[in-house]
């Protein structure tokens, strides 16, 4: 176990960048750096590495307070296990992070000429090389006064941040490129630059169901579909809907209808079964990307499909999910977090413009689950972990899909760049049978118990990560 002797805090804003590198060309076992103004909590690297199980271990960090200047008001912020695609967004690990000295300078130290953004780049480079990197989700530092209310990149060094995260994702081979957040100062977004066009099989199961969207009598399948093939910007899809066999023909003919070439209908016969359903349409879909999507749904943003398909051509991501609002503009979903045993959705209710605990209702993050009502996967992983199970006719199915992934060591992300609606449950009854529930938490019920994305200092019973006040 490595003990704190083996620790080297530098003070960045008195040792000057010249004098970081002076001190990482020195440091053996971990590295730190702290600003003026940071204060540790007692035994905070002892505590930290204390979590430490092993060599594999690169990079290790913990939770911390933090306050607005002259607010008084010390606010936790209590962040999520490595979250690799929320950091390229916002840098969050913030304090305290250690590093091993040796990784730190296997990725070439610290680059002094990136300024206050040069400890985040070097995070970023000892991420990539990492083979594990853990989160203590204990506050163990009381971060000096910011001028942001989240962590977020200095105004006045956002050229910087986003040029070593455009280094980043060419370095990972991403398909995007970074801009400045366009309601978050501080914050980045990853633009799509796509340069692969892999055709995007979107599986719709449907029974043609009706009912009164903003007033108006709709067939949902219709709606949907409709506004993919009008309002989608990415051009290689196909829609395969899968439709019971009691769905009335005029629907099917409307179908058909909006886009022949593009749009497909697959039979399907028997009482309602969602994972069924599903993979059936998958067995016919000819794509080597999947979305799935309910009927119900209806696209807001144009660009939803290349926004998802950025995480969805990096092969170390299983599952991305969109944002979906409520009929009235609520926020309806944006990934799923375990609390007390369940599953549960972050701010499901809240405002559209809710900007979350610590920001992460405005960047994308890793989750242990999205919903099936719109979820991107390749095929291949699709197949590697079976598809959906059809011990799960009705509910759960999307969750146990997505931990099966995230089992398989792959990761899940929701990103905010992608909006639709989702008339939630208007194409099937919206309970949830006590036999799927037992299963998915016999199946799942230790990672829906410590679910490492949401940790333990959230209360239990809701999932809008309010925490309790807490000081290092």
């Amino acid at each position: 176990m490595t003990q704190p002797g083996d620790v080297t805090l530098v003070r960045v804003t008195s040792a000057g960048p010249a004098g970081a590198v002076e001190a990482l060309d020195r440091a053996e076992g971990w590295v730190g750096f702290l600003d003026e103004g940071d204060v540790l909590g007692r035994d905070a690297v002892a505590r930290l590495l204390a979590h430490v199980p092993g060599p594999d271990v690169g990079l290790v960090y913990s939770d911390e307070t933090n306050a607005a200047p002259g607010s008084g008001v010390r606010k936790p912020f209590h962040k999520p296990a490595w979250s690799p695609d929320r950091l390229r967004c916002q840098p969050y690990t913030g304090r305290l992070t250690l590093l091993r000295a040796d990784l730190a300078r296997e990725v070439g130290g610290l680059r002094p000429e990136l300024g206050a953004c040069a400890e985040h780049d070097l995070v970023l480079r000892a991420g990539e090389r990492a083979r594990a990197v853990v989160h203590v989700p204990e506050v163990l530092c009381d971060r000096a006064p910011s001028a942001g209310e989240f962590p977020c990149f200095p105004p006045q060094s956002l050229d910087v941040a986003i040029r070593l995260t455009d280094e980043h994702l060419a370095r990972r081979g991403l398909e995007a490129v970074a801009r400045p957040h366009p309601v978050a100062p501080g914050l980045l977004r990853l633009e799509p630059a796509l340069r692969s066009r892999p055709l995007v099989s979107i599986v719709i199961p449907t029974a043609g169901t009706r009912r009164r969207v903003r007033g108006v009598d709709t067939t949902l399948v219709v709606n949907c579909v409709e506004s993919i093939v009008r309002r989608s910007t990415y051009s290689e899809i196909e829609v395969v809907c899968v439709v019971d066999d009691t769905t009335e023909e005029a629907t099917c003919d409307a179908l058909r209808a909006l886009d022949p070439d593009r749009v497909r209908l697959v039979p399907y016969e028997g009482p309602f079964h969602f994972s069924r359903k599903v993979n059936r349409g998958v067995l016919v879909a000819s794509g080597d990307v999947l979305l799935l999507l309910n009927d119900d749904t209806e696209v807001e943003t144009p660009g939803w499909i290349e926004a998802m398909l950025v995480y969805a051509l990096d092969p170390a991501v299983g599952a991305i999910g969109a944002r979906l609002h409520f009929e009235d503009g609520r926020i309806q979903h944006m990934g799923v977090v375990g609390v007390g045993g369940n599953p549960g959705h972050p701010y499901h209710g809240l405002a559209a413009d809710t900007v979350g605990h610590g920001a992460n209702a405005l960047v994308p993050g890793n989750f242990l689950a999205v919903t099936g009502a719109c979820l991107m996967t390749r095929r291949d992983a699709f197949e590697d972990v079976g598809g959906m199970s059809s011990w799960f006719p009705a509910s759960y199915n999307d969750l146990d899909y997505c931990l099966k992934l995230h089992d398989a060591g792959l990761r899940i992300v929701a990103t905010p760049d992608a909006v639709l609606a989702h008339f939630e449950s208007s194409s099937r009854d919206g309970s949830v049978a006590t036999s799927e529930l037992e299963l998915i938490r016999r199946r799942w019920g230790r990672l829906l118990r410590d679910d490492p994305f949401y940790g333990p200092n959230f209360p239990s019973g809701v999932a809008d990560y309010q925490p309790g006040f807490s000081t290092p």
